[in-house]
């Protein structure tokens, strides 16, 4: 029995052939475009795609996904093109994988599996590593095949020990197998615990500031336009999932407003439950911000499947309700101007930027900032001169438009954001201190 594992993945690239089915409700070109995708993730996992085979059907075989037939037609495949792995594009049942696996003798991966694989390679921080191991250890529970048991090998030590733990007696390998999981999925569910409360700590004490999260499908531009309109240098390679980690940064608009920009993970098609769930502590940047920038890749031949995914994906997170702007990216790529077109009727509120040439995006930032001027109040302040600390408040969170220094207090007439309006409460000036 042939096995994936992290090494031999990594040294020696699989030789992975591809399944596609067209189910009765699927649209041909649907399929096609989902295949291709498929393709994408092989490649970003570091496999090499040799053969793919695709099937019609009205609904998926209870037992191998796919007919009998196709399977007899994938082992001559499998033999012929020396393939080692399988990967179906479709989420397969554990048994569906067992009896797959037991029939091809082959390493069996469906499209939740890979894109698992590829968040594995990618988790750089600790908090992306525990969230991906958890959706790991979650998925592999009930199916506990080839492709997980050096989990298990890598935990067993001698005399019948399993990671510390000695084997009940009358205990059976799988039994002992799934109390190492869940075991495991209890202890990095109590380390993603304490990183969620540090996170709701950061997020509480950074309220003062407007908080914009960077949505998209992956590959759509975000870390480019994240790293264009802060400064920073994000990695953003022209790959599926290059960016796991939100990362934060204050930017300041052309107006006297300095907001938060959190750039998020990439959502897809299909996006695994077991993903959206780990990387809840991550996710909530999106679902308590206050303006999402809906970024899309409109050169994407399958730019309005993508938008579709990508609202999915922000409804099941409970963000669908918050406040969008439509960021069309790559317009330097794009060679049918009417696509544009037509996304511009159907979102008129929308920015066409190339985040890579800089195009568009100070029309970006001027829109950014007349969204939160909107929320701007005038008010008059009588700060007494011990209170210099709120007079630079000011400065920082407003636009002052004049400064009046009295005997008994500075006389301030600003423009301020009306979620500031509470700290600075108590210092309105009556009419009599600021004729």
């Amino acid at each position: 029995m042939r096995e994936m594992n992290e090494t031999t993945w990594k040294t020696s690239p699989s030789r992975a052939i591809l399944v596609g089915v067209k189910l009765k409700k699927d649209m041909t070109h649907e399929m096609e475009d989902s295949l291709a995708e498929l393709e994408q993730l092989a490649d970003t996992a570091g496999m090499n795609v040799i053969g793919e085979i695709v099937q019609t059907r009205e609904s998926p075989n209870p037992t191998f996904f796919v007919g009998r037939g196709k399977i007899e037609e994938l082992q001559v495949s499998i033999e012929e093109l020396r393939a080692d792995t399988v990967i179906f594009d479709e989420d397969l049942t554990p048994a569906q994988t067992r009896n797959i696996e037991g029939a091809l003798d082959i390493v069996v991966v469906d499209r939740t599996g890979l894109i698992l694989e590829i968040f594995k390679q990618r988790a750089q921080t600790r908090e992306a590593t525990l969230q991906v191991d958890l959706a790991r250890l979650e998925y592999a529970l009930p199916r506990l095949t080839r492709m997980w048991s050096h989990l298990s090998r890598q935990a067993t030590g001698g005399g019948g020990r399993v990671g510390g733990a000695m084997r009940g007696e009358g205990e059976t390998q799988l039994q002992t197998d799934r109390r190492l999981i869940r075991r495991e999925i209890s202890k990095v569910k109590k380390s993603l615990q304490n990183v969620e409360t540090q996170r709701r700590i950061r997020r509480h004490g950074r309220k003062e500031m407007a908080n914009v999260s960077l949505v998209g499908y992956t590959n759509a531009g975000k870390s480019t336009l994240f790293n264009q309109l802060t400064g920073e240098n994000r990695e953003a390679e022209d790959k599926l999932f290059a960016t796991l980690d939100s990362t934060t940064r204050t930017i300041k608009l052309p107006s006297h407003h300095r907001i938060l920009l959190s750039d998020t993970v990439g959502f897809i098609k299909k996006l695994p439950h077991h993903l959206v769930a780990a990387f809840k502590a991550t996710l909530d940047e999106v679902a308590e911000a206050d303006l999402l920038l809906h970024v899309v890749d409109v050169s994407h031949p399958q730019v309005e499947s993508q938008i579709a995914a990508v609202n999915e994906v922000l409804d099941e997170l409970g963000a669908s309700e918050i406040p969008t702007l439509m960021v069309f990216n790559k317009i330097d790529c794009l060679e049918n101007e009417a696509v544009l077109c037509l996304l511009r009727s159907r979102y008129p509120e929308s920015v066409n930027i190339s985040a890579r040439c800089g195009e568009g995006l100070s029309a970006l930032r001027m829109e950014l900032a007349n969204r939160f001027a909107e929320d701007d109040v005038d008010v008059a302040l009588a700060l007494p001169y011990s209170e210099g600390k709120k007079l630079d408040f000011v400065y920082k969170h407003g636009e002052v438009l004049d400064v009046n220094y009295q005997s008994a207090a500075i006389v301030v007439k600003a423009k301020i954001p009306e979620r500031h309006l509470g700290r600075l409460k108590r210092f309105v000036a009556t009419p009599e201190e600021h004729s």
